[in-house]
């Protein structure tokens, strides 16, 4: 197994881009996104409108190194204060195959 940090979040899914290009700008490029996450925060229930896909939330997961993480944080917070969102950082381990 190898430590990672989980970089976690939840952000509005017209934004998705929008946050895949700033991780891009510091070579975050491995990723995984689930469209259509809904649940209930700050903003009351989110679960999307099924016929357009507004109100919908996503979720991005990255997997990195604590460096990563921090570079992660340091460019995003921004974006996050501006559109909104949730972001978490946590230790995890990675299982190698």
């Amino acid at each position: 197994m190898k430590p990672v940090k989980r970089v976690e979040f939840i952000i509005d899914s017209l934004e998705v881009d929008h946050l895949l290009e700033s991780l891009a700008e510091i070579n975050i490029n491995s990723y995984t996104v689930l469209r259509e996450a809904y649940g209930s925060g700050d903003r009351g229930i989110r679960g999307g409108d099924i016929f357009s896909g507004a109100f919908d939330n996503s979720y991005v997961l990255i997997a990195c190194t604590e460096e990563e993480s921090i570079e992660i944080i340091e460019k995003v917070r921004p974006v996050l204060k501006k559109l909104g969102g949730m972001c978490l950082v946590s230790d995890a381990q990675w299982v190698k195959h």
